[in-house]
């Protein structure tokens, strides 16, 4: 009788150390399928890329907390001015949050492509893009876009070229500097990240059964 209970006892434990172990390896097997759908997909020259009629830049707040000049903000509208500059692409998509009294990541992003001589009617502010999925669906729904170039830092891009995939959507990325997402809080940040963008998919499928 004790050798039973002993046996199922151990069978408990590591059945308790086995799911966060299980856990940990999808999060981590999710985190590189995303980046293995989008590989080939990213550019890191903007003369290099072919020409696409829309730019869509995902969003960023020029500042971190008010306080603090954000480099990502920086790097994506240099990177976003270098497309056009270059003659490759007509429009430019700057889609993010403007959820705050003070925060407002479209109109910051204009303010900045329009300082760096983007003419005013190339830019379409887009305040509907809450998260990643949000933006680049409307580019597609909204915007009526068929395919896209799309500017973030290399983590971010990567998760959105996979979400461009799921929907159908043309898409190539351009990678801005990716400085800012080599930070320990940003890299787990994206594999939590890439399970939402994961369980945002199914939830998608489920929508258009």
């Amino acid at each position: 009788m004790k050798i039973n209970c002993r046996n199922k006892l151990r069978k408990i434990l590591i059945t308790i150390l086995l799911i966060p172990v299980v856990g940990i390896l999808i999060v981590i097997l999710n985190y590189r399928m995303i980046s293995f759908v989008a590989a080939g997909n990213i550019y890191t020259d903007s003369s290099k890329l072919p020409f696409h009629e829309t730019t869509l830049v995902l969003g960023a707040g020029s500042s971190l907390e008010g306080l603090w000049e954000n480099d990502s903000f920086n790097h994506r509208m240099e990177a976003a001015a270098a497309v056009y500059d270059a003659g490759k692409t007509k429009k430019i998509i700057v889609s993010g949050m403007s959820n705050r009294e003070f925060y407002n990541e479209p109109n910051d992003m204009k303010a900045a492509l329009l300082l760096a001589g983007i003419p005013t009617h190339v830019i379409y502010p887009d305040h509907g893009g809450v998260r990643t999925w949000n933006s680049v669906e409307r580019a597609q729904n909204y915007y009526k876009c068929k395919s896209v170039i799309i500017i973030s830092q290399a983590d971010q891009l990567e998760r959105a070229l996979f979400i461009a995939r799921c929907i159908n959507l043309d898409a190539i990325g351009l990678a801005a500097d990716p400085l800012h997402y080599k930070h320990r809080y940003w890299s787990f940040r994206e594999y939590l990240a890439r399970v939402k963008c994961t369980l945002d998919y199914f939830e998608y499928r489920i929508r258009n059964l």
